[in-house]
């Protein structure tokens, strides 16, 4: 009897509630046959009502929570200027406000909470300022060398420019290169673009206006991928040195970078290729390691001008003044828009002061990792065989997917100098080269054909299905009986 009574009292007490549920649904909308007019007055009276209601509830709620609130977060008495106020009184309530901001914040500075088993004490950021500022990179970035005034400036790059220190960013070890792509970008990414023979293309850098820019940034270590932002060495400044197709042979030293910029840029304002090299001197003992990084960039256009296009093809690609650098090497019939693909046999020349380097050991180092190291002949040349590393899914496939390799080059001679006053008796040189390529056409190739003999197959293996059941369908065929025999 109790648990009927428990069960009564329970479905009551529902019905009481969607009672009032109802009740309330129905005091919230306007009667029953009333006009549009009348609809429209007792939605705007409602919404009055309920804007009231909500203005005297946060008037009730803000004295506790600005009296809860410190001085030095926003505890003003009125975090807002009365209403009607001027613009003058405004002003000058933000004012008095920051102002008590500041003076909370000062106050706050100077309070430490005391460690368990020590005395609390007022902490000094002077003198942990200026033991920074004393360490020797500190001293080298603040302070400017004698020579640096004429030196080529780079951003990133002690005594080059003044975007910001390399040390804060993302810092790669090895071989130092060149790429047209920052390491935040991460890897495997297809870009846009056309790289002519097969190194650095310029689309994509173009400007709404004027001439197209190109855009490098350097980086180190030997995986084209992964690769960080190259470190940054105050004893060894890094100078940036530009060929451009219609300047000197020498080439010039490139401008200063602008301010905050973390890359290296210079404008193509004419067809042809622009070579930028980048060298670091380092002395260890009495090794002074030589490190030259170099990119090749091609602007070309198919509407540009024909004699230009024809001069900077046939100009010389070689900067006699570079210590060392890598050249790739053209073929003979090679058209200006080349792509490098995989599987294309492609060769490498290795020069000092213009001079073929025989005995150079030079490595090549795919998008993927996959590397091969020779030795240069007496010509200085060495060749590789672009090998396919791009296996992505059949749906993720890209025939325009833009991989990027690196060449690198090492030769030690033993030859006796001074730098920055100190002797040096062996001197290790190395270059870098880094430049794209593109899938083969025979992979795409390869699949269009597999998904071609599937189509064929799976239309043949319907029509056989078809031929089939026809055959096994009967034709009607009436037999008449005669029921008089």
């Amino acid at each position: 009897m109790t648990f009927q009574l428990d069960r009564l009292a329970g479905a009551l007490l529902a019905l009481l509630c969607s009672g009032v549920v109802l009740a309330l649904d129905v005091a919230s909308r306007p009667p029953d046959g009333a006009t549009q007019e009348e609809k429209r007055a007792f939605y705007q009276k409602r919404a009055a009502e309920r804007a009231r209601a909500a203005q005297a509830t946060a008037a009730d709620a803000q004295p506790a929570e600005t009296a809860s609130r410190p001085v030095g977060m926003g505890g003003s008495g009125v975090q807002r200027p009365p209403e009607g106020a001027t613009l003058e009184d405004k002003k000058a309530f933000y004012q008095r406000r920051a102002a008590e901001r500041e003076k909370a914040a000062a106050v706050a500075s100077n309070i430490t909470v005391p460690m368990q088993g020590k005395p609390a004490a007022v902490m000094d950021h002077t003198a942990h300022m200026a033991a920074v500022a004393a360490t020797p990179a500190a001293a080298a970035a603040s302070a400017a060398k004698p020579g640096d005034a004429g030196r080529p400036r780079m951003s990133g790059m002690p005594g080059m420019g003044s975007m910001g220190s390399m040390g804060s960013m993302r810092g790669g070890s090895g071989p130092m290169w060149l790429s047209d792509s920052p390491p935040s970008r991460g890897d495997g990414a297809a870009r846009g673009g056309m790289a002519g023979m097969g190194g650095m293309g310029m689309m994509g850098m173009g400007t709404r206006s004027g001439p197209p820019n190109k855009r490098l940034w350097l980086r180190a270590g030997s995986d084209p991928v992964k690769s960080g932002f190259a470190r940054e060495e105050a004893d060894a400044p890094a100078q940036a040195w530009l060929v451009t197709p219609q300047g000197s042979p020498a080439g010039e030293a490139l401008p200063p970078a602008e301010e905050g910029k973390k890359n290296l840029s210079f404008p193509m304002p004419v067809q042809g290729y622009y070579r930028l090299y980048v060298t670091t001197r380092k002395l260890q003992g009495d090794l002074l390691n030589i490190s030259v990084a170099k990119a090749e960039v091609s602007n070309f256009s198919h509407g540009g001008n024909e004699e230009e296009r024809a001069v900077s093809v046939n100009a010389p690609r070689v900067l006699e003044s570079a210590p060392i650098e890598i050249v790739r090497e053209k073929a003979a019939d090679e058209p200006t828009f080349f792509q490098l693909k995989s599987g294309d046999e492609q060769a490498f020349v290795v020069l000092q002061k213009g001079i073929p380097t025989q005995g150079a050991r030079v490595r090549f180092v795919s998008h993927e990792g996959w590397s091969k190291e020779l030795v240069s002949d007496g010509q200085g040349r060495v060749s590789f065989q672009v090998v396919r590393d791009y296996f992505p899914p059949w749906s993720d496939f890209q025939k325009r997917f833009k991989a990027t390799y690196l060449v690198l080059a090492d030769v030690s001679a033993a030859e006796a100098g001074q730098h920055q006053g100190q002797p040096y008796s062996t001197v290790r040189y190395q270059a870098s080269l880094s430049g794209s390529y593109y899938p083969s056409p025979d992979d795409y190739r390869s699949y269009a054909w597999g998904l071609g003999l599937t189509v064929l197959f799976s239309v043949l293996g319907v029509v056989a299905v078809y031929v089939y059941r026809r055959k096994r369908v009967k034709s009607f065929k009436e037999v008449r009986f005669d029921e008089t025999e």
